[in-house]
């Protein structure tokens, strides 16, 4: 989940928390990058991953909070053109601010058909929020459509939305209002052309964990797993997984409960798995944040163990690690961090790096790209999307050659 800095409280507070962690080495910058277009006043902060469909282009969100960088979100499309060049296309422009377009907190889904699908938290005017659908239509126009507004008393949606392989729609909600309350849900098309929501689960931060801190991930058995920022610990956060049952219903686990201290605290990312079934992901705190993995220890426990604690005595490796890691071909992980590094006196720039595991069970860190917040852009925030060559696409939400309005970028190995 990236960062936005006007989320309502109790998000808001946790979100941008200090962060703190134990020491691992970084490796030096080994990769290229190019900015693939500079955002302007038009196309301002983009604040998303890129999406990318089967003939090469890629979508994603900007426009920032409702007032902030130009107001309402955008959904634009990002296409190669001749000369190697690329250009922005706005596909969608929400037209109130009041009404929608104001907290996205993921990144666009994509289907089978090229129709885009995404989320909004606090689109509503009640303070709830939205998914809602662009489908691609003949002659390059896109339709606007919103599959099912959430009432009050469910929340709004967080984070990236997650399809079966039957065309259904999972995701996870957070209740500002109620402090770590929430849901996890589904929405079904129906054959006259509407959604249905089922609600799987609803957290009660009584009963933790509650507070769904990013969307839903599946294993081949058809369960979820997501991250929430509230544990039986209190609130250091927690790792859950629901199972469906023989009687329609879901069950909770909670697979791991983060304990403070080194340990840390406050997942904050969708979970990805590896090949031999272990979860990774990233949380905030200690010092200034850390990557995780999971592993099954048998009888459904499961062990967590700190692959890489960016470092705890200054910020020149990262700092404040947002967005779904990504693995590759050869099991090496990405991802980015909005602040730290060398540039911008370690402060606001960011960084991209890659996290290589090692014999014995160890990874080494290398740093991709120091953001630099000039032409380069800063604040990489809304994660990172690998083509199979390896090369490495995303965005900035600020800086970049047009008066700071972001970047699109690509880092070459």
């Amino acid at each position: 989940m990236k960062r936005n800095p006007l989320l309502p409280s109790p998000l808001a507070a946790r979100l941008c928390a200090a962060l703190l962690m134990l020491v691992s080495a970084a490796a030096s910058a080994r990769a290229g990058e190019k900015v693939l277009f500079p955002m302007s006043s038009q196309t301002p902060g983009p604040n998303s991953a890129l999406t990318a469909d089967g003939a090469g282009n890629f979508y994603g969100i900007a426009g920032g909070p409702a007032g902030v960088l130009g107001g309402c979100n955008q959904v634009y499309e990002l296409s190669p053109t001749s000369g190697g060049q690329w250009q922005v296309t706005v596909i969608y422009k929400f037209q109130n601010c009041a009404q929608n377009g104001m907290y996205p907190l993921g990144s666009l889904s994509i289907d089978k058909e090229g129709n885009l699908y995404g989320s909004e938290y606090n689109s509503l005017s009640d303070g709830s929020g939205q998914v809602y659908e662009l489908k691609k239509r003949p002659g390059g126009n896109w339709l606007f459509g919103v599959l099912h507004n959430f009432p009050p008393s469910e929340g709004g949606p967080v984070g990236d939305l997650t399809f079966d392989s039957a065309g259904n729609i999972y995701g996870a909600t957070y209740y500002a209002s109620t402090a770590f309350d929430g849901e996890v849900f589904e929405l079904s098309p129906q054959s006259n052309g509407t959604w249905k929501e089922s609600i799987l689960y609803t957290f009660n931060y009584t009963a933790p964990p509650a507070g769904p801190a990013d969307g839903l991930t599946f294993d081949s058995q058809g369960n979820l797993y997501g991250p929430a920022f509230y544990g039986s610990h209190g609130g250091y956060g927690a790792i859950y997984k629901l199972s469906p049952q023989s009687n329609g219903s879901w069950a909770l686990t909670t697979l791991y409960n983060f304990k403070s201290g080194p340990d840390g605290s406050e997942p904050n990312s969708k979970l990805v798995f590896d090949s031999e079934g272990n979860l990774y992901g990233t949380a905030l705190e200690p010092a200034n944040g850390q990557v995780f993995q999971l592993r099954p220890a048998g009888g459904g426990l499961w062990t967590k163990t700190t692959i890489h604690a960016f470092l705890q005595s200054n910020q020149s490796d990262g700092r404040q690690p947002l967005g779904t890691l990504v693995f590759d071909s050869k099991g090496n992980l990405y991802g980015e961090t909005e602040f730290g590094g060398t540039g911008c006196n370690q402060n606001l720039c960011g960084v991209i790096y890659e996290l290589s595991p090692q014999a014995g069970g160890s990874w080494t860190e290398t740093i991709l790209h120091q953001f630099e917040s000039a032409e380069d852009g800063s604040e990489p925030q809304g994660g990172i999307t690998l083509d199979g060559a390896g090369n490495i696409y995303g965005t900035t939400y600020h800086g970049g050659s047009r008066y700071g309005y972001g970047t699109i970028f690509e880092i070459t190995p």
